[in-house]
């Protein structure tokens, strides 16, 4: 599988080094001739001095051929016209660097299927080692996950919820645990995990317990939780694919996801996003759930650097106040909106408007956040849905 990477700097460097069967280009002499000073090609690699947005080189080096193509350069002009001729050129994988958070608009209406913010980011991970602990006042964690559980079905579970796994993981520095048949090619989920720095394990199901599986359908959740289990992996959130769910749903006319909810007792986001959050929904009622699921909310608007909306469906101004004081501190933007009529119908209406990336909910409470509505919104969502527990 060949992979073309844009920029010879540092990460380029470094993701050569990880990616066999890769082309750098590079258009500064220095840096070309450090690369080869370096040896990189024995691995390999082979470094091409050039313009990364010169059509011709790339279809030299092999553009048509390619499965992955990375533009790391520190230019983000000319990383979105590179990427813009690797989209036209049908590059089934494209990544790219942005250093302006105020870009990943056009490079997300391109199509890029993975924008990285690393200016962003090590930003807000450096202000989180230095702020003291008790000055974060986002409770006893500072990441929303440390080990998520992704259950591969098939090919489109790999391109659809694998991939937002690993956009969760990239911000959260989490590990992925995938449970795969072995009919699925590991390389297709090592290969991404590697170029975005996400550590990945990958735990293969033997043929008896596939056939388990396919005939008990119903208790695939709980079968998949016990097979980690064995393990002595125990992830702090499972993300499923969306076609699982629906397709469940219809065969069975059950809830699913709520029965997978149970018995994992941890959070379940359903992908349906597949890139990094821009706005988030936090819907909010009278119940105890509904602190973590502000909690959940605020650490990955910060992360992500997304807009977090409170979808306020009952009277809890203490919440309110004390999520929007973790906002200030952390620099996140909170907009309020209070619901005035029924709160189901207005929740429903919300969620379906396609403003959001993520919702965040809790999967059941004493508050009007009940069973049905949170089936109403797993299924109707145009976006990805994370039930907190």
């Amino acid at each position: 599988m060949k992979t073309i990477i844009i920029g010879g700097g540092r990460t380029g460097k470094e993701l050569a080094a990880q990616l066999p069967d890769s082309v750098i280009i590079e258009k500064n002499p220095e840096k070309v001739a450090r690369l080869k000073a370096l040896k990189v090609a024995v691995a390999g690699v082979e470094v091409v001095i050039g313009d990364g947005c010169d059509e011709d080189l790339l279809k030299r080096v092999g553009l048509k051929d390619a499965t992955t193509f990375i533009s790391v350069t520190g230019d983000d002009d000319v990383n979105y016209r590179a990427a813009r001729i690797a989209k036209r050129y049908g590059v089934p994988r494209i990544i790219a660097r942005v250093e302006d958070p105020e870009d990943r608009a056009r490079f997300q209406d391109l199509g890029v299927d993975y924008v990285i913010f690393p200016t962003k980011m090590i930003a807000n991970l450096i202000v989180d080692l230095i702020r003291p602990r008790e000055d974060k006042g986002i409770g006893s964690i500072d990441v929303p996950f440390k080990k998520i559980l992704v259950p591969i079905l098939d090919e489109s579970t790999v391109n659809r919820a694998f991939k937002e796994a690993l956009l969760v993981a990239s911000v959260a520095r989490a590990e992925i645990t995938v449970v795969s048949s072995p009919d699925i090619e590991r390389a297709e989920m090592e290969m991404p995990a590697r170029e975005m720095g996400v550590r990945l394990r990958v735990l293969m199901e033997d043929e008896r317990l596939m056939d388990i599986i396919k005939r008990h359908l119903h208790y695939r959740g709980c079968i998949i939780i016990e097979r980690v289990k064995e393990h002595l992996y125990y992830p702090d959130c499972i993300i499923i694919d969306q076609e699982e769910v629906g397709f469940m749903n219809r065969l069975l006319g059950r809830g699913i996801v709520l029965k997978l909810i149970k018995c994992a007792s941890r959070p379940v986001l359903v992908a349906r996003t597949y890139r990094y959050y821009e706005q988030i929904l936090a819907i909010l009622d009278s119940s105890a759930t509904s602190e973590s699921v502000g909690r959940y909310a605020l650490l990955l608007a910060h992360l992500c650097d997304a807009r977090l909306h409170l979808l306020i469906l009952e009277n809890i101004p203490e919440l309110v106040e004390w999520m929007k004081r973790i906002g200030e501190k952390a620099n996140i933007r909170i907009i309020e909106n209070w619901i005035e009529g029924n709160p189901m119908i207005e929740a429903v209406k919300e969620v379906k408007s396609g403003k959001y990336q993520l919702a965040v909910i809790p999967w059941r409470g004493t508050g009007v956040i009940r069973a049905d509505l949170i089936r109403r919104i797993i299924n109707d969502a145009p976006c990805s849905v994370l039930t907190v527990v």
